[in-house]
Formats: structure tokens, sequence, C-alpha cells
């Protein structure tokens, strides 16, 4: 079994996408416009609302405190979804994480978020903790790809991080936080 990552993640949620076709949404993400994207995202919005949808929405929304969702995307330009449909579509290969989580909500992928997913390959939390070493050297007690502050008890991660692909449109990075765990980073230019 491969392990999961963001890169897994995202190719996972395109391949339901091209599989169902939006699902339970495809009379507006079939052949996906700006529009039609904003309509279900308005059409979801008090119907769709698991764990972590909130986190997923606000994200990519960026609701004001007390502001009212539903016209908050009423007003939203459509320009915003542009993105999103160009991935859809395969016009770019990539896009921002927060657009990939909208995605995710809108064909009701699970496990959401990427956090969720990527713990979801994990059979035992206490895998993602590095081993303690037995040796202290000054004031620091070093674990794998950390060093932990006694007085503080503040972490300080030196994560290894490469660029592994650039393209005109982005950018995408992995950086190995630990001997177990890397995380892939796209960033859109």
């Amino acid at each position: 079994m491969e392990r999961k990552t963001s890169v897994t993640y995202k190719n996972e949620i395109l391949e339901k996408y091209k599989r169902e076709k939006g699902g339970e949404m495809s009379s507006y993400l079939l052949e996906p416009t700006r529009k039609q994207i904003k309509e279900a995202c308005m059409w979801l919005l008090p119907r769709r609302k698991e764990k972590y949808d909130e986190g997923i929405l606000n994200r990519f929304f960026q609701f004001k405190d007390g502001e009212n969702k539903l016209y908050a995307i009423e007003r939203m330009k459509g320009d915003k979804f542009k993105p999103i449909i160009n991935f859809l579509t395969g016009e770019t290969k990539s896009t921002t994480p927060a657009n990939l989580e909208l995605i995710s909500w809108l064909i009701d992928f699970k496990p959401r978020p990427l956090s969720i997913y990527l713990k979801s390959n994990l059979v035992n939390k206490e895998e993602l903790k590095p081993p303690v070493f037995k040796y202290q050297t000054g004031s620091y007690l070093q674990r794998a790809g950390q060093l932990l502050s006694k007085r503080e008890n503040e972490i300080v991660d030196i994560p290894e991080t490469k660029v592994i692909e650039k393209t005109d449109k982005s950018i995408t990075i992995i950086s190995q936080i630990n001997p177990s765990l890397k995380i892939t980073t796209i960033v859109s230019l």
C-alpha cells in the first residue's frame, strides 16, 4: 500500500471527480463554470457540515467574524473560482491547498481535509512522534529532526526542504519533517 501524501490526496480527489463527475453535485460540476461552482457552494453551505468543513470554507472564502456566509459567497467575485475550473478541467496540474480542500468539500471526498487524510494511514498516532535519544547536548534534548528546549518546552523544527517541480504557474516543495513524515506544498505563482 502506497503511503498517503499531499500528492496522493490531490490525485485521489481528482480521480473521484473524474469518476463521479462531481457526484451529488454533478449538475453543477459536470462542466463547471464560475457561476455553477458559486451556486454549488451556496446550495451545500447549509447542507454539508461535517467536523472540519467550517475550517475548509473559512480558509477558502476568508469569512469575517459574524458575517453572513451565504451572502459573502453570493458577493464573491467569480474569478476566485477560475483556478478550480482550470484544475478540474486539466488546464493546470496543481492548485492551492485552499482550492483543493474546497473541491474535496464540493465532491464530498473523504477523509478530508489533508491533515485527516494523512493521519488515516497511521495505525497508531504514536508513529508521529519521533524517538527521543538518550543523550543531551547543551540545554537541548535532541529528537530526530527536532530540538526541544528544556526550559521552555518549545519545539524547533528543522525540516529538510527541496523544490521537486517548478512550472510557470506553480512550485512544488517537499519537506522532510521526520523520517516517516514528508509534507508536499504546492505554491501557485
